[in-house]
């Protein structure tokens, strides 16, 4: 089971997400989220952790450019985008491409199935919020879609070590990813909520 961790802001929380087992850690680069960091800290994160875990930037309508610019400043191994100014088609660096879509019915699950992105990941939708809104995704909507979600597919939006097995059992992803679950405050994680968080995960599939 492939496990996120995102919204890490700082290098502390970025060694306990990996000596947990994280198999990623997401660095916000969207100005309007209350994880963001600049890309000089998230450069800083990559130099500390990047052998053990992928690191992800994650953005938000960001332009191939701004792209661009994010893999040459942080060094990032992937990045993780919202509803992007480009084509993922046109998408040409030799890093992991991911991608990020609001569900709000079944069609986007299905819609999001026929893109080349190297993983989807499925959150919540909430007008003007991507990501770290804490609150469940529409795991009926996804059902319905009827997607094969084993081999690409991350589910997203409200997990926490509590409900993540509920989630794994009955959506069977490729893997989960939280922020706000595992968190003191939001640019603070709590290391026994991210050991408890990836343990489970790992260990209920």
């Amino acid at each position: 089971m492939f496990v996120k961790i995102c919204g890490v802001t700082n290098i502390p929380d970025a060694y306990a997400c990996a000596e947990a087992g994280a198999d990623a850690i997401g660095l916000n680069l969207y100005p309007g989220s209350k994880r963001f960091i600049s890309a000089d800290d998230a450069a800083a994160i990559v130099r500390e952790v990047s052998p053990y875990v992928t690191t992800v930037a994650v953005m938000v309508q960001p332009a191939m450019d701004e792209v661009a610019a994010a893999f040459e400043s942080t060094e990032v191994n992937a990045v993780q985008v919202y509803e992007p100014k480009f084509n993922l088609s046109d998408f040409d660096f030799k890093k992991l491409l991911y991608y990020a879509v609001r569900v709000r019915s079944s069609d986007d699950v299905e819609a999001s199935s026929k893109l080349g992105a190297d993983l989807i990941f499925l959150d919540t939708f909430k007008q003007n919020a991507f990501g770290g809104t804490g609150e469940l995704a529409n795991w009926d909507e996804i059902v319905k879609s009827g997607t094969d979600l084993s081999t690409r597919f991350v589910i997203s939006g409200g997990l926490n070590d509590a409900n993540v097995c509920e989630a794994i059992r009955k959506l069977k992803p490729y893997g989960v990813d939280t922020a706000s679950g595992v968190e003191e405050s939001p640019r603070k994680k709590d290391p026994d909520k991210v050991r408890r968080f990836i343990s489970n995960a790992k260990q209920c599939v």
